[in-house]
């Protein structure tokens, strides 16, 4: 069996008998139910570089597994909002930047399309949060900065101010205390 070399370059029509084409250089052109995706393949699945367009628009250019987004590409949505970093199994997964439409933006870790660990989150309104997060909401040890100047240094429980902290007001008076619900207990 000859081994033969193929590029988009020279994908024309082709006719071949017992030939065993190189898995990394095949890149084709398919409609796909959903979309269109040129890009490398193996054993006729999605594996290596590739872009997929849904058809809404949206776009996802990176690296594919099996079928699924797998390892460092870019998701970016017909709506605007966009993802740039780590993916696993169609997930994003490890560290990336997340940008929405109106602005929000994240920056940090993830685990199975949720953020979870260490990232920065900034929203439109110019608040600021610095610190850990589990499962898409702040948790673990944290600062938030609101645009009006205040800040809180202290521990989180899913989005609430809970436990041991420290508020610094923009006037520059100073509270330090144990949180519950988001309210600082005297």
């Amino acid at each position: 069996m000859k081994n033969i070399k193929l590029s988009k370059a020279n994908m024309g029509k082709i006719t071949m008998n017992n030939v065993k084409l190189d898995k990394e250089t095949i890149a084709q052109k398919e409609h796909i139910h959903g979309g269109t995706y040129e890009g490398e393949r193996l054993d006729g699945v999605k594996n290596g570089q590739g872009t997929f367009i849904y058809t809404d628009g949206s776009k996802y250019v990176g690296l594919w597994k099996n079928n699924k987004m797998h390892g460092v590409g870019t998701l970016t949505w017909a709506c605007g909002e966009k993802y740039v970093g780590e993916w696993s199994e169609d997930e994003k997964h490890g560290s990336g930047i997340y940008t929405w439409d109106d602005g929000e933006r994240y920056i940090g870790d993830w685990e199975k399309g949720e953020k979870t660990g260490q990232g920065i989150c900034n929203w439109p309104d110019g608040d600021i949060y610095v610190g850990g997060w589990k499962d898409g909401l702040r948790h673990g040890e944290g600062i938030h900065t609101w645009a009006t100047g205040d800040k809180y240094i202290g521990q989180w429980i899913d989005d609430q101010r809970e436990g041991l902290g420290m508020y610094i007001y923009a006037d520059g008076e100073i509270e330090m205390g144990q949180s519950k619900n988001n309210q600082l207990i005297r």
